[in-house]
């Protein structure tokens, strides 16, 4: 797979998103971080993504919250989530656009997901 994808990766844990930020680099997609939903948004509006990585559970809007945001700016926007609150997550309402990924996030699985979600036609 061609790695020229831009994906925004949204964790408001400084190390989880710092190792993600880092295997993503790694694996040669462009990435880009923000630590909250409201950088994130500032990021989409300004800059081209292909896809969105975010926790769910954050201060402030949460990552359903920043998705149903994101794809009124970019509809095409393909999104994952991760959280390590997955029975909280999967029984809240909201729109769910992508798969849910839960903490601990293998590497091997999150690249995976991440070239499956690309691989698909949005």
């Amino acid at each position: 797979m061609t790695r020229h994808f831009t994906i925004l990766v949204v964790e408001d844990e400084t190390t989880v998103r710092d190792f993600v930020l880092h295997l993503l680099t790694d694996k040669g997609f462009i990435v880009i971080s923000a630590q909250d939903a409201y950088e994130a948004i500032r990021v989409i509006a300004e800059r081209h993504v292909d896809l969105l990585f975010t926790d769910i559970v954050m201060p402030g809007a949460d990552g359903f919250d920043l998705a149903a945001q994101a794809k009124l700016i970019r509809p095409s926007l393909r999104v994952l989530y991760s959280t390590g609150f997955a029975d909280r997550a999967k029984g809240r309402c909201g729109p769910r656009y992508g798969k849910l990924l839960e903490k601990p996030i293998r590497a091997d699985a999150l690249v995976a997901a991440i070239e499956k979600a690309l691989g698909e036609d949005g």
